[in-house]
């Protein structure tokens, strides 16, 4: 999906600006990387320049699409693709701006200055370019966006504990675990050619594997387990690149790329928290466990009124398991040239699946 600039841009611009007369003097478009493993997003372009006053202007443009669209779709099977298309949330990132959820103070939303229907379930976000603070991810910024996510929760509470199963309330989450998991990332667990490749072989512990295998066995009970949980709406894809620190502090973050529309269990947002930087290389593994205590315990204290610690803490890595053990290791990246650089990114993910496996574990009985 390519950006289109239309007449429309300079309304845009004059939005942007707040000035009724701007007029642009030129305008660029820049693709942007959004990695290879994304579902719905098509791409992410900034379309910026300058007006004839000499004012900057720029914009954050993302398109997004059904999943039948994805790169990955043809590789699910043919079986499951049906309730991938109908159950995949692929607008939740638009449709945030249509049900305008209360956050907490220190969180917002970026603008959205326009929303483009292409048809045939594809959107065009035309979106804030937020100027981004040079600001470390050190455990107070954890802390902080791990109790503003619990605010969040807290403000948004869906349903409260049960004592025994009822109508799933996973259901995003059961889907997203017969579908991609089920269809994609397990046979690739489960083939041994995966663990004799070198990137692999080299830096997975000889029982990963069987471990990984191990808490595939336990999916469903894990699922019927979270429905008795309280439940809240949920940011969904809540990881550390996608909470901009704004140059202009008008908040504590910017909240981007919404991921889960649907209500989850309580302490559901503290897994993307964690891995986000894990996944990207720049979270040591070492550091995984101070980080795991610090934001549990802040998620916790924000959610007391709609739960209790074991709850958030149950919800919290189960959730955890389910959407992140099985991708912790990039086998999407398996068919590249095996450099020291790639190398040293297998280990610290083959670390941090190591890290949600021994965590995962503990839930087992």
């Amino acid at each position: 999906m390519t950006v289109t600039l239309t007449t429309g841009l300079t309304d845009l611009v004059r939005a942007c600006l707040g000035d009724p007369l701007a007029e642009i003097a030129e305008q660029h478009v820049e693709l942007l990387h959004h990695g290879s493993g994304s579902l719905s997003t098509a791409s992410l372009h900034r379309v910026r320049g300058t007006t004839t006053g000499g004012v900057s202007w720029s914009f954050f443009v993302k398109s997004i699409h059904a999943i039948r669209h994805s790169a990955w779709f043809a590789k699910m099977p043919e079986e499951t693709r049906a309730a991938a298309v109908a159950h995949f949330p692929w607008r939740a990132d638009a449709d945030v701006y249509l049900a305008r959820p209360p956050l907490p103070a220190g969180l917002r939303l970026p603008r959205m200055y326009r929303l483009d229907d292409l048809g045939d379930d594809r959107l065009v976000m035309w979106l804030e370019d937020v100027p981004v603070a040079p600001a470390a991810w050190d455990l107070d910024r954890y802390r902080v966006a791990a109790r503003l996510l619990g605010e969040l929760a807290a403000a948004r509470p869906v349903a409260g504990r049960s004592s025994a199963p009822r109508e799933p309330l996973n259901r995003s989450l059961r889907f997203y675990c017969a579908g991609p998991v089920a269809g994609l990332f397990l046979p690739i667990l489960r083939d041994p050619a995966t663990w004799r490749h070198p990137l692999v072989a080299a830096n997975a512990d000889p029982l990963l594997r069987a471990d990984l295998l191990a808490l595939a066995d336990r999916i469903d009970p894990l699922l019927d387990a979270l429905d008795r949980l309280p439940h809240t709406h949920v940011h969904g894809d809540a990881g550390p690149m996608n909470l901009l620190v704004p140059a202009d502090g008008s908040a504590e973050f910017v909240a981007v790329d919404w991921g889960w529309p649907h209500p989850a269990a309580v302490g559901f947002d503290l897994g993307q928290l964690l891995v986000g930087r894990a996944h990207t290389g720049e979270l040591d593994p070492a550091d995984l466990p101070a980080v795991h205590e610090a934001i549990e315990a802040a998620y916790a204290a924000a959610t007391a009124g709609v739960a209790d610690p074991g709850e958030v803490s149950f919800g919290y890595v189960a959730t955890l398991v389910l959407r992140s053990a099985w991708t912790a290791i990039p086998f999407e990246l398996l068919g590249q040239e095996p450099t020291p650089e790639l190398h040293e990114l297998f280990r610290k993910r083959a670390a941090l699946a190591r890290f949600i496996v021994d965590l995962g574990r503990s839930l087992l009985p």
